[in-house]
């Protein structure tokens, strides 16, 4: 009885499913979004806080008619600017910023474009959501790293696991800016949290799935970990915090496949079937084709600590 060439089907079906999942994804996504008249609404959300917080008003209590604004104070600092543009322009300038930014992050990771169909930031990019920015700005080398961690908070994640000091500093003194805010923040830190709770919650947090992910997470620290960590165990995750593992998950077919469903739980078991898929690569190289473990690691920053293998930094 002849073996499985698991490489084999590595590189010929596992080749071919993955654009086409991602495609029908994209197609049914897009038309979803476009039937609910929903196509950039992160992105009209966040402008219209911002123009709130601009006029003296408080930002995270919603208006009527529209979806409560649940991100913290320095979020609102990109969008100050954008609110000097009429909403059609703002959309197009910031959703071409997300996808122009996209692209170059796929490229800055060796993949072909196809991944900007990647689930999570497809769905990233469709709302105008800032996951599509945060995603270049973790990989850029230098401090200016730290801006993603002002977009989003728990970009701060993987910058510490990283540990890229002059980024975090950076972005602590970008976000300082938006201090005059909290007050704000913490009056309509309830309706915060009742917004935050209507989200799918996909990650680990508070099940008992939290034991297996860290350790899947501690198998994978050389791979990337510190990516994964935000979308399998962040409270309250959205389907686009997944944007943030595509360093880490692209070499995995199955997980990248899993991570972007908008499913409870689904997250975190794309991580442990990693885990597992690099355990058997690990021990079976020739079967499970281990030789693209070497060229698929997270391109590391500059001011990353020397001497650790990449993906571990």
């Amino acid at each position: 009885m002849s073996h499985v060439d698991l490489r084999y089907v590595r590189s010929t079906t596992l080749r071919f499913f993955l654009p086409i999942w991602f495609a029908i994804y994209a197609i049914q996504t897009f038309v979803h979004f476009s039937i609910h008249d929903a196509i950039g609404v992160d992105l009209a959300i966040y402008r219209h806080a911002a123009e709130v917080a601009l006029g003296g008003g408080n930002p995270w209590i919603p208006d009527p008619g529209w979806v409560s604004f649940a991100a913290p104070p320095p979020t609102l600092l990109l969008y100050l600017p954008v609110t000097l543009m009429p909403l059609p322009l703002a959309t197009v300038v910031m959703m071409s910023a997300g996808v122009l930014g996209a692209a170059w992050a796929i490229r800055r990771l060796h993949l072909p474009l196809w991944w900007l169909l990647f689930p999570p930031l497809f769905d990233a990019l469709i709302v105008g959501n800032p996951d599509a920015l945060v995603l270049p700005l973790l990989l850029v080398r230098g401090p200016l790293a730290g801006l993603a961690a002002v977009l989003k908070v728990y970009a701060l994640v993987p910058l510490l696991l990283q540990r890229r000091w002059a980024a975090v500093v950076l972005a602590g003194a970008v976000g300082a800016l938006s201090l005059p805010q909290l007050p704000n923040f913490f009056a309509a830190i309830e309706i915060i949290r009742s917004a935050l709770e209507t989200t799918a919650k996909l990650s680990a947090w508070g099940t008992l799935f939290v034991v297996p992910v860290i350790i899947a997470l501690w198998l994978l620290r050389r791979r990337g970990a510190e990516y994964l960590a935000v979308p399998t165990l962040w409270p309250n995750t959205q389907s686009h915090y997944g944007t943030m593992a595509l360093p880490a998950i692209h070499p995995y077919p199955l997980a990248a496949a899993l991570i972007g469903l908008n499913t409870p739980l689904v997250p975190p078991i794309a991580v442990m079937v990693m885990a597992v898929e690099d355990w058997v690569r690990t021990r079976h190289p020739t079967a499970a084709g281990a030789s693209d473990i070497a060229q698929s690691s997270p391109p590391m920053a500059e001011d990353a600590p020397a001497g650790l293998p990449e993906g571990s930094r």
